[in-house]
């Protein structure tokens, strides 16, 4: 069974009223994995949205045939699996389960929906991401920036 508390957890939805957030739980499901079980492959359809309710959840990103990269790691309380509320878009990543997990499925088109014919709830669940994106792009900047320092070439531009 899944709470108002389990939802209202992830910061994407903990502004929300409780009669928005029994709305959003009428179209959620809970969902274990196994340590190093795949819960989405990068370039798979996007149908599901996540809430991460115990555990830690890897997102990992190929960067060659022979390289994978974890680009973040997820514990209870944080969401994955945006491009779900994207019309026609895949995923760019590969989720995985680092330990046993239990993770809240929200069907995406049905949120999509949602947050379409209700405005209220459309704006107050963008504005969250608005701010948890913009953490997550300073994070990248801040680690793509530590990550170009180290490059032995880019002491030669400071000559």
């Amino acid at each position: 069974m899944i709470s108002r508390d389990d939802i209202k957890n992830a910061f994407l939805f903990s502004t929300l009223p409780d009669e928005l957030v029994d709305r959003i739980i009428s179209i959620a499901k809970p969902r274990s994995y196994e340590e190093g079980e795949v819960i989405f492959g990068e370039g798979g359809q996007s149908g599901s949205f996540y809430l991460v309710r115990s555990g830690t959840i890897l997102i990992e990103q190929e960067m060659t045939r022979h390289m994978t990269v974890t680009v973040a790691t997820l514990n209870a309380g944080e969401c994955f699996g945006y491009s779900s509320l994207m019309e026609e878009v895949s995923f760019s990543t590969t989720a995985l389960s680092s330990e046993a997990s239990e993770v809240i499925t929200i069907d995406g088109k049905a949120l999509l929906d949602m947050m379409e014919k209700d405005h209220t709830l459309g704006y107050l669940i963008h504005k969250q991401m608005v701010h948890m994106m913009a953490g997550r792009l300073q994070r990248r900047t801040e680690q793509f920036l530590r990550a170009l320092s180290t490059h032995p070439e880019i002491h030669e531009l400071e000559k």
